[in-house]
């Protein structure tokens, strides 16, 4: 019996190694080596649709992301990545909506961002600024997913901070003091305001994408998507700090969880052991 359960010890032990060892699973490579990515779904065309995220080997990292909503970024080998739309309950072997290809570099962090409506869908690469604002500073860029061909202006305490914003972009980032901010999108030209945020909080040092999105029968909304809290590590590389939006858990936040779970198991069984050498000896 003893023997039994020192075997499932080990076996929880090598199933965590494995565990930690899958892409974006916490490991001893630093942040500087590898790519962030995370998958941003805009398009209000695609109400019902999954948006899954493939290596180009294919191999699966997310499935599942709705309308409005930002996964939590992955962390990654550079190189080529995979982005594939198809709809809701598809296998992931068929002929996808949209299919793109990306190159992601070491070091930076990336937004793939899913726009569109029924008759036109598009995905872009996005390069997430992580480098820190100023002091008592905070960085918020506007990507505008209404589609369209209006140009919307950001605007903030009447200050306009992005102007001419055209689907589908992304605007550079801009340093505003940090603290509590009313900001809206209005048509650019005109001062009607399409979307807007009251009492937005931006803390210190926090970068964030503040994304006009709704359209073809969706209500228009200025979302507040944080892109990192706490920008840059020591070392350098891109911090892993910054999460998304998603309401349900993410793939990371589960495999977290399934880690921690399965360490919990397994500081148990070899507590187990301990007391059976203790009680044999």
């Amino acid at each position: 019996m003893f023997r039994q359960r020192l075997a499932a010890a080990v076996a929880l032990a090598a199933l965590t190694a494995a565990l930690l060892a899958m892409p974006g699973a916490a490991s001893g490579t630093q942040a500087a080596d590898q790519a962030l990515v995370r998958v941003a779904h805009f398009a209000p065309g695609l109400l019902k649709g999954d948006v899954y995220v493939v290596y180009v080997n294919g191999r699966l990292q997310l499935k599942g992301v709705p309308f409005k909503t930002v996964s939590d970024y992955l962390k990654v080998a550079p190189g080529k990545f995979k982005v594939e739309v198809r709809e809701a309950g598809e296998p992931a072997d068929s002929p996808p909506v949209i299919a793109a290809t990306v190159e992601l570099e070491a070091g930076k962090a990336y937004t793939v961002a899913v726009f569109g409506q029924l008759t036109s869908v598009k995905a872009a690469l996005l390069t997430d600024d992580m480098s820190p604002p100023a002091s008592r500073k905070s960085k918020v860029r506007l990507i505008q997913a209404i589609p369209g061909e209006a140009a919307v202006d950001l605007v903030s305490g009447g200050d306009v901070l992005v102007s001419n914003a055209r689907f589908p972009s992304a605007s550079d980032y801009q340093e505003i003091p940090a603290g509590s901010v009313d900001v809206e999108v209005r048509k650019a030209g005109s001062g009607e305001v399409l979307a807007k945020a009251d009492n937005l909080k931006l803390a210190s040092g926090s970068i964030s994408s503040l994304v006009a999105v709704g359209g073809i029968g969706e209500k228009l909304q200025l979302l507040d998507i944080p892109d990192a809290a706490a920008a840059v590590s020591a070392a350098g590389g891109v911090a892993t700090g910054a999460g998304g939006t998603s309401p349900s858990p993410s793939p990371g936040g589960r495999r977290f969880a399934l880690v921690l779970l399965i360490g919990g198991g397994l500081a148990a069984a070899a507590g187990f052991v301990v007391q059976q050498r203790r009680s044999t000896g």
